[in-house]
């Protein structure tokens, strides 16, 4: 029969496997994604209107508004905006497609789309009231604000091959590479990560369960089974 000491040491054994198998899920991705890049050519003005769309990805950086200028609905956007640029306009004033954006890229609309304009929104506040001005900027100058440079291995190797698996989410809409532009798709396949690491944490927390709740009962039960033969410490009146 275990000695007292080798119950506990084995319930301090369960409780480690336990806590490291949180510790390894804790840093265990949860899912893997899979990018997709296809070049975007500078002189392709059609794919600005899915480089937009993506520009939600990242809410840190540069978003952009796309405004169609094939219908009645979006003379509203097209008059802020060039008033904007002869001027400003309170922010307040602006049609909410505009708000809070960097760059509003005017075009006709559908999936080969033809930019017409594209500008860059500065906000600034003016006796206490948020107003905004706008400059013309080439597409051109829109991607390159956009793009990020493929300085990691990772980058290099999704514009290598036009694809890359991964555990982390990119926040990159285009990646900028000698001289080229790439458009990486958004939202990324993705799928439930599996590995060692997620093996390695399922053994260990039922190890751990298992060793700690064995152990552990094992000296409840020994320890009322001392008490009720009397072999327990002499308890003080």
């Amino acid at each position: 029969m275990p000695s007292r000491k080798t119950l506990l040491l084995a319930v301090a054994v369960g409780v480690a496997l336990i806590g490291g198998s949180v510790a390894l899920d804790a840093t265990t991705p949860d899912r893997t994604y899979t990018y997709e890049v296809r070049e975007l050519s500078a002189s392709s003005e059609g794919a600005a209107a899915v480089v937009v769309d993506d520009t939600t990805v990242d809410l840190a950086g540069p978003s952009a508004a796309f405004i169609a200028s094939d219908g009645p609905g979006d003379r509203p956007e097209r008059t802020a905006l060039r008033e904007a640029a002869n001027g400003s306009r309170t922010k307040a004033a602006l049609p909410g497609s505009l708000v809070d954006h960097r760059y509003a890229v005017v075009g006709t609309s559908g999936t080969t789309s033809d930019v017409s304009e594209v500008y860059r929104l500065h906000e600034y506040e003016e006796d206490g009231t948020v107003r905004v001005t706008t400059e013309r900027v080439t597409l051109r100058a829109f991607y390159d604000d956009l793009a990020v440079s493929a300085a990691t291995p990772r980058l290099r190797e999704l514009v290598r091959t036009g694809e890359l698996t991964t555990h982390e989410r990119l926040t990159a809409v285009l990646v900028a590479h000698d001289g080229r532009y790439y458009h990486v798709t958004q939202p990324p396949l993705s799928t439930r990560y599996a590995g060692v690491s997620t093996d390695l944490h399922d053994v260990g927390y039922l190890l751990g369960s298992g060793i700690a709740l064995l152990a552990g009962g094992w000296y409840v039960l020994e320890r009322w089974g001392r008490r009720a033969r009397g072999d327990g410490p002499e308890v003080r009146r």
